[in-house]
């Protein structure tokens, strides 16, 4: 049964897009508050908002995603559109620290938040449509499949590249930020690939 799904046109490129995505807006998950806190002196309750901003963004997201793709817009397209708004958001965050302050941060985290939620509604649309009716429950698990994976690793990841930039500075050698930023700019570049890897799918998923 795996065989057959895999060996649908363009079944492997998106899973990889899906995992590329994930990656690239997973990471952040663990990062955000203390980013805020240490980097730009937010409070432990300012902080905490974070949260509910990003979720508030992911929310919104969905909502777009599923009035957009309910109108017969492009699931793939859409999937490129949450990666690239997801980058720019990123790259928010990151000026934040270089004196964009902490509007642009909360600016930021919003459109990461908005980006995820385009990406995975329409990810999750275009792996169903891309599934014979007899295998969508094979389609939403290798969906879900890559994804808790993905986000799971890069979660890990993006805490052990924290800490391990951290243990290579010397004191006063870097700013707050800077073991933070590094991730996110790897987030960039993660779902920057997965635009591009997603640019072949072009409208063969939309059926």
């Amino acid at each position: 049964a795996w065989g057959d799904l895999a060996a649908r046109p363009g079944m492997i490129r998106l899973l990889a897009v899906i995992g590329l995505g994930t990656f690239g807006f997973g990471m952040a998950d663990v990062l955000l508050e203390p980013y805020g806190g240490q980097a730009l002196g937010l409070s432990v309750a300012d902080t905490t908002k974070l949260t509910a901003l990003l979720a508030g963004g992911t929310l919104v997201g969905f909502g777009i995603a599923s009035r957009s793709l309910s109108r017969g817009y492009s699931p793939v397209a859409m999937g490129r559109s949450g990666a690239l708004i997801g980058a720019p958001g990123f790259a928010a965050v990151i000026l934040a620290a270089f004196g964009g302050g902490v509007v642009l941060f909360l600016l930021g985290t919003l459109c990461t938040g908005l980006g995820a939620g385009l990406f995975g509604h329409a990810t999750l649309t275009a792996t169903i449509r891309q599934a014979p009716a007899n295998q969508i429950g094979l389609a939403l698990v290798a969906w879900g499949g890559v994804q808790a994976t993905c986000a799971g690793i890069g979660v890990a990841l993006a805490g052990f590249a924290r800490d391990a930039f951290v243990g290579m500075q010397t004191a006063g050698a870097a700013s707050a930020a800077a073991p933070y930023n590094l991730v996110f700019g790897v987030e960039i570049l993660f779902l920057i690939a997965a635009i591009f890897v997603a640019a072949p799918l072009g409208r063969r998923l939309v059926s």
